[in-house]
């Protein structure tokens, strides 16, 4: 009797050790899945191989907070750049529903808003991430751009002056107070700007076609000129220049069939690819009521480049959009289409 209650003890012994391992191997793969898991959600990939990864992540239950709340950012920058504004936006919110003092989320959310026109939003989104990061220069610099497509331009140069004070060499600080003094009718320090922000970055086209664009509305047409030529040769995209020369009278026949070319070419494309879902001409209506106008796009960012938020996705705020991909030149020809819609 005894040999047999060792032998049974000793084998259930051994399958408890067992069990225990077992355990502790399904916990080691469980984990590393995990780790793979958030590992393709923070991977700087394709938007929709890091909506599907984050996606599993925010919904397994074994996900842990902190951990779902950096895949709902994650997710959030994913959608942002694929041009899906709106879900970037509820993404973010729950991230701030787990941790309002996210920074990150605020940050985040602020960019989403302010893609969609909401500007107050993002303005209030903005002043909170200075609480919790500190009034850092590009912080300065986002709500600054904010409040000048809200149409309040002494905002607008209180904080891009705090970004100066904090980034002496942020061109796009004194390009930008630039634009809010023009707004102001200050001509005298919109150009003192835009000619800091070309000291500091001597190939900044937009910041020689603000410039230029002064000079025009002042009557120097031989500075408004050279500042308009610099800016088409190193931006060919920077239509709104273009037609300055073309106004001007100094745009030779080399340049305008170089710009011409340029819109033509990016119409095509855009007709080729676009056009099914997206109204891409000056008037009427998209036949996806989810796509937006591009004569809208065109007005949303009057400031802003769009050769950024075109590479990042064409503005793909509808997951039926057909998948494609443009080269840099492709970029630019689109770019001066959609600048050529612009008034």
């Amino acid at each position: 009797m005894t040999d047999s209650f060792q032998t049974i003890r000793s084998d259930r012994v051994r399958k408890l050790a067992l069990g225990a391992v077992s355990a502790s191997v399904a916990l080691l793969i469980a984990g590393a899945a995990h780790a793979a898991g958030m590992a393709d959600c923070r991977k700087s990939g394709s938007p929709d191989a890091r909506i599907t990864a984050c996606s599993k992540m925010i919904a397994s239950p074994a996900t842990s907070t902190p951990d779902r709340i950096e895949a709902l950012r994650r997710r959030g920058s994913a959608h942002d750049a694929r041009g899906a504004y709106r879900q970037a936006e509820a993404d973010y919110t729950e991230a701030l529903r787990l941790q309002p003092n996210s920074g990150a989320a605020l940050i985040g959310r602020a960019e989403a808003r302010l893609a969609m026109g909401e500007h107050a939003a993002a303005i209030s989104d903005l002043t909170d991430a200075m609480r919790f990061e500190g009034a850092t220069g590009g912080l300065h610099v986002a709500r600054g751009y904010a409040w000048l497509l809200q149409g309040n331009a002494d905002e607008a140069i209180a904080d891009f002056t705090a970004a100066i004070g904090k980034q002496k060499d942020n061109a796009s600080a004194y390009n930008n107070r630039g634009l809010a003094h023009r707004k102001k009718g200050d001509n005298a320090s919109a150009i003192a700007d835009y000619s800091a922000a070309i000291r500091l970055n001597p190939s900044f086209a937009q910041a020689y076609a603000n410039r230029g664009y002064v000079y025009e509305s002042q009557g120097d047409k031989l500075a408004a000129t050279a500042d308009l030529e610099r800016a088409l040769a190193l931006d060919p995209a920077l239509t709104g220049a273009a037609k300055g020369l073309k106004r001007l009278g100094g745009a030779d026949a080399q340049v305008a069939e170089r710009s011409k070319a340029l819109v033509a070419h990016g119409k095509e494309l855009a007709q080729k690819n676009c056009a099914w879902c997206h109204a891409i001409g000056r008037t009427g209506e998209s036949p996806n009521p989810r796509a937006p106008r591009w004569i809208d796009m065109a007005g949303r960012h009057p400031i802003l480049a769009l050769r950024e938020p075109l590479s990042r996705g064409i503005a793909r705020p509808h997951d039926e959009m057909p998948k494609f991909e443009l080269s840099e030149a492709e970029v630019d020809t689109i770019i001066a289409y959609i600048n050529s819609l612009s008034p």
